[in-house]
């Protein structure tokens, strides 16, 4: 039987390091085909062709790095069974998020994975995450995930809450793609493998802000983020939506602006219901955008990539409001 193929791309982070064992400094791999020193079983199972894409820290990431590994994949697409992305954990929800949306149509999975410690640190989570990331990429799975532990998670859904080991990542309002446990259960609601065909749509517009509400937040602060002209606002606020009625004044001015504003909750588990409360009719009014259980980190996103590609704020609203690739409940 044949190995499956798998393009093994590196961005950064620390699964891409090791301890020297002789200074006990955290320095790069020479080469990151070094990984199958470290994991030699997996030549056995897997034929691995490594892709080096950048080598920086996941705070550094841009949304140019995004549409560099988009057109990458889409460019040796047909060549491999599954992607896995090697990614720092600190933005690796948006890097997920920011794929999801560049490549629509899948029919393969794209796996992003990383660690807390180095992959040559015996008591790290290096090897089991690469592990787990690789195996994942041969699954009846065909959208864009993250793994690091034993879940595979929604790319459009999970966020760092942790820095441990089994718990870095979390979906807070969508269950796993799958679990690996003694075996490996696979979810009703994943995207599975059949024939599409890929669009590959990597452009994104990062002239967004976002803003979190607070008790007492002077609008003169909310003045400032609007005169620096942004395109798209994302705004998260309390509970379904809920915020002072002292906004408004400044929402009406964003609506006069034509800025398309996008509301998020601030509730982990939160769900945005603009028709839940009499006051919130007027957020409706005024065009805002209910993000309803997005996360920030996939609006600000989403947000993002829908200014790129639509020629006006209506359709931009448009495209907020529809559920893409999964990315919040209809």
């Amino acid at each position: 039987m044949a190995r499956s193929k798998i393009a093994l791309l590196y961005v950064g982070g620390s699964i891409g390091m090791k301890v020297n064992q002789k200074t006990g400094c955290i320095e790069p791999l020479e080469s990151l085909s070094d990984v199958h020193r470290f994991l030699p079983e997996l030549q056995k199972e897997v034929s691995l062709q490594f892709f080096s894409v950048a080598n920086m820290g996941s705070s550094e990431i841009t949304p140019s790095d995004w549409e560099g590994i988009a057109l990458l994949i889409k460019d040796i697409y047909d060549d491999f069974d599954g992607f896995v992305v090697v990614h720092g954990t600190n933005t690796m929800s948006y890097t997920a998020a920011a794929l999801s949306f560049a490549l629509q149509g899948l029919r393969k999975p794209v796996v992003l994975t990383g660690a807390l410690m180095p992959i040559n640190d015996l008591a790290g989570d290096g090897r089991m995450n690469l592990v787990f990331a690789i195996r994942t990429a041969q699954l009846d799975i065909a959208e864009v995930c993250i793994v690091l532990g034993p879940h595979v998670l929604r790319g459009t859904r999970a966020k760092k809450v942790e820095s441990s080991f089994l718990h870095t990542f979390e979906s807070p309002n969508c269950l796993p793609l799958a679990d690996y446990t003694r075996e490996i259960t696979l979810a009703d609601h994943r995207i599975v493998r059949r024939k599409r065909t890929l669009l590959c749509q990597p452009s994104f517009n990062a002239n967004v802000i976002l803003l979190s509400v607070y008790p007492g937040m002077p609008e003169a602060f909310l003045n400032a983020a609007l005169d620096a002209n942004p395109e798209g606002i994302i705004l998260r606020t309390y509970g379904p939506g809920m915020l002072s009625r002292s906004l408004f004044p400044w929402l009406e001015r964003v609506a006069a602006k034509d800025v398309p504003i996008c509301i998020t909750s601030q509730v982990l588990r939160g769900m945005v219901d603009l028709h839940k409360y009499k006051k919130q009719l007027v957020l409706e009014k005024l065009g805002i955008i209910s993000g309803r259980n997005m996360t920030f980190e996939c609006a600000v996103v989403k947000m993002m990539w829908a200014l790129a590609h639509a020629k006006n704020s209506r359709k931009v609203k448009d495209l907020i409001e529809k559920s893409i690739v999964g990315e919040m409940d209809d």
